[in-house]
């Protein structure tokens, strides 16, 4: 018998020594991320033939940048391949968003690092500039490019 898409993360999740929690249909986790943000959380939320996984940096977005932030979220969607960002304005936190449509197949333990890797990398870059824009010191478009070109 086949294992599920949530056995997959399940088992990944286990052999990388993560702590995690899970609930119906969802994983949840926290990453440290490198610089000034202390870390982000991440939510997989598993279905039958597909996972997304949801990962916020720990930066609350105050009220009075929503238009600031939303324009900066716009670029970044115009400059990005792989994933989408959005303000959720409820949580006030910026989300990265990537998913994976696996059909009749188990992602790999490979192909779910990966994803996990790569939104990793995305929301440290995008944490690092969106704290650049909240202080002022550069605009929505700036931050955008700084977040997708970083090194």
């Amino acid at each position: 018998m086949q294992e599920s898409i949530a056995q997959q993360i399940r088992n990944y999740f286990q052999e990388n020594q993560w702590n995690f929690d899970e609930q119906e249909n969802a994983f949840l986790t926290g990453v440290s991320l490198e610089g000034h943000t202390d870390g982000a959380m991440i939510q997989l939320i598993v279905n039958d033939r597909s996972f997304m996984m949801l990962t916020a940096p720990d930066i609350d977005i105050p009220e009075e940048a929503f238009l600031s932030v939303q324009t900066y979220a716009n670029e970044i969607n115009n400059l990005i391949n792989i994933g989408c960002i959005y303000l959720d304005k409820e949580q006030q936190v910026l989300v990265f968003r990537t998913s994976m449509i696996c059909a009749d197949n188990v992602p790999s333990a490979q192909q779910i690092d990966d994803i996990i890797g790569y939104s990793v990398t995305m929301v440290q870059d995008i944490a690092e500039s969106l704290l650049n824009l909240l202080e002022g010191e550069i605009s929505p478009e700036d931050a955008a490019v700084q977040a997708v070109q970083a090194e």
